[in-house]
């Protein structure tokens, strides 16, 4: 592909988001929260989707915050998305390695270069279903399986009491992602980055809670937090193959990962706000039972996670600043796995790190800003795990920088453009080749 027609399809991709600027005034995170609370997204959002304070309150509060009063909303609280990639590989990716006949995914010569039109789309239920019963439930269309599926989806019962003379905001959960409950962007399920292309290379090792069981489970919790000081919950996970957890896994079936029995998930965290600094600091984590080799019977091995997470975050006038860290050890029990030969060693251990800052500030042109990222992953090693390496290494780290822009909008409607280049210092266990996986990744995002 030479670089002048590389050069026309960037600025195709980026006039397509930005054919939104002139729409004018207020934008929205998922729109319909906008519509029900009649509040701009930057009440509830930096960029989105990182929260402020008030955007932290709504979601404890089970999403059921409105600007009338009702039991029940007027009309269906329904939003939109629509997402459209490029991607660039510093090598070509293998022949066979993206679908040829994908009309929403097209490989470019010479085969480091990808578009996606769309990447993905959804569709939201965002808001209250009935008095103090709220959702965010997310089916989402993705073009590297080319299917339609239920995405992270929270629907959850809020209220409040006084407990020692303080005020206790307490709920009930039901999600199907460990970290979709939370409400700090530390943790996994709405940490940073947002988004990744789908299509990139990516590393081999990952913890079974740095969403790994994404819409592969479902799972009831409890949790609350008392003088807007101390946070604490627990969530019972389990696959969701048949019962009541089954349609939180709707049309992701066959699933990667199968758990034998019940997942406990827990959250412990403690937070301060003084004038525009806001403070959290907390630990979460889980165990299970996986079976071996993505089957549903047979041989088990034991994942325990631990996590300790972070987050700072000042917002003052049209100008905000926040830095979020997470660190999670997974002692894994590979029993199962050494028996049958599928790993190496009978016990394993993975950790990984991740910090970033970003910087945003508003004007009346729009959103600017952008993040850096440092993201690091080490391990046993394996040479069965991690077969692709000869040292047998889940070791990647690397480098995240993004540059960020949400124009004004018209209406409910919103955009976003985010570009996107990830740097590899070390890819599954080598440092040999680690840039050829490196990553340009341009993304607009609407949101409806």
């Amino acid at each position: 592909m030479g670089m002048k027609r590389l050069g026309k399809l960037i600025f195709l991709l980026a006039a397509q988001g930005l054919i939104l600027v002139p729409w004018a005034k207020e934008a929205a995170a998922v729109p319909s929260f906008a519509r029900q609370t009649g509040q701009p997204c930057f009440t509830c959002h930096t960029m989105f989707p990182e929260l402020k304070p008030f955007g932290r309150a709504f979601k404890l509060n089970g999403y059921v915050l409105n600007n009338t009063g009702a039991s029940y909303p007027t009309v269906p609280p329904l939003s939109g998305m629509a997402q459209i990639s490029f991607t660039h590989t510093e090598h070509s990716q293998p022949p066979g390695s993206l679908p040829s006949d994908r009309w929403s995914l097209q490989a470019l010569s010479p085969g480091n270069n990808v578009v996606g039109t769309p990447q993905a789309a959804s569709v939201f239920y965002g808001g209250q279903i009935y008095g103090k019963v709220g959702a965010l439930i997310q089916a989402t269309y993705s073009n590297d399986n080319d299917r339609l599926a239920l995405d992270q989806s929270d629907i959850r019962y809020a209220n409040s009491l006084p407990l020692c003379g303080k005020d206790l905001v307490f709920g009930i959960t039901l999600n199907n992602n460990p970290t979709a409950e939370d409400v700090w962007n530390s943790t996994p399920g709405f940490g940073f980055p947002s988004a990744l292309s789908n299509v990139a290379p990516s590393p081999a090792a990952s913890t079974l809670i740095d969403n790994a069981l994404l819409a592969q489970v479902g799972g009831a919790g409890l949790y609350g937090y008392w003088n807007n000081t101390i946070y604490a919950g627990v969530t019972i996970y389990r696959t969701s193959l048949n019962g009541i957890t089954s349609p939180f896994g709707v049309g992701n079936h066959p699933f990667s990962i199968y758990a034998d029995g019940a997942i406990p998930y827990w959250r412990v965290a403690l937070t301060r706000q003084y004038g525009p600094h806001s403070f959290e600091i907390g630990t979460y984590g889980l165990s299970s039972d996986v079976f071996v080799s993505s089957s549903r019977s047979g041989p088990t091995d034991n994942f325990r996670d631990v996590a300790v997470d972070a987050q700072y975050q000042y917002i003052q006038g049209k100008q905000s600043f926040s830095l979020q860290t997470t660190w999670i050890h997974e002692d894994e029990n590979r029993s199962g796995s050494f028996a049958t030969g599928a790993a190496n060693n009978p016990s394993d251990s993975l950790n990984t790190f991740r910090i970033n800052g970003n910087y945003y500030r508003t004007t009346s042109c729009g959103i600017f800003g952008g993040s850096v990222s440092y993201f690091s992953t080490t391990g046993s090693n394996d040479l069965l795990l991690y077969a692709g390496n000869p040292s047998g290494s889940p070791d990647s780290s690397g480098e995240i920088l993004e540059l960020d822009y949400m124009p004004p909008s018209w209406k409910y409607v919103s955009a976003k453009l985010s570009l996107q280049y990830v740097i590899y210092n070390q890819f599954n266990g080598t440092s040999a080749n680690a840039s050829d996986s490196n990553t340009l990744y341009l993304l607009a995002w609407l949101m409806f």
